[in-house]
């Protein structure tokens, strides 16, 4: 029996998940340098670990809104191909395990952009956390603007 892990992180009050395997460090959130003629999800660029971190804003790529920073709003940072990207996030709320029985495939409701990177559905409890790929976050054309 295999089992998933998971970071699972709050997003305006929602929980969602990203694969650990996925997840490269979290870190807490610095204020980004905003930068000109890129897409409005996206709040600027960091420095991280000598080089330039872009930091992109999930509540706004999911069209769910501002979110608030507070103390706990974190950056999950993750690798794309050979580029590191952030994502902002509410919180950080634990690191889960769920067995295979407990995550099925996300239903044929999303649209097309969505069903790209919403593709699992974990079950924590009477709690359904939608497991995002952070990979597949931002298309092919966006991950190639994000070379700065």
């Amino acid at each position: 029996m295999s089992e998933l892990q998971v970071v699972i992180f709050d997003l305006k009050g929602q929980l969602f998940g990203a694969e650990t395997s996925q997840v490269f460090q979290i870190i807490k959130y610095s204020v980004p340098e905003k930068m000109p003629k890129i897409p409005k999800f996206i709040e600027g660029i960091i420095s991280y670990r000598d080089t330039v971190l872009p930091v992109i804003n999930l509540a706004k790529r999911f069209e769910m809104g501002e979110t608030a920073v507070t103390k706990k709003t974190k950056i999950l940072v993750t690798r794309i191909d050979d580029k590191y990207a952030g994502f902002i996030v509410s919180d950080v709320t634990e690191i889960a395990r769920f067995a295979e029985e407990d995550v099925s495939v996300t239903p044929p409701v999303m649209n097309r952009e969505t069903e790209a990177y919403m593709k699992k559905v974990g079950r924590k409890g009477d709690k359904l956390i939608s497991i995002v790929d952070l990979h597949r976050i931002l298309t092919e054309a966006e991950i190639k603007k994000l070379s700065v």
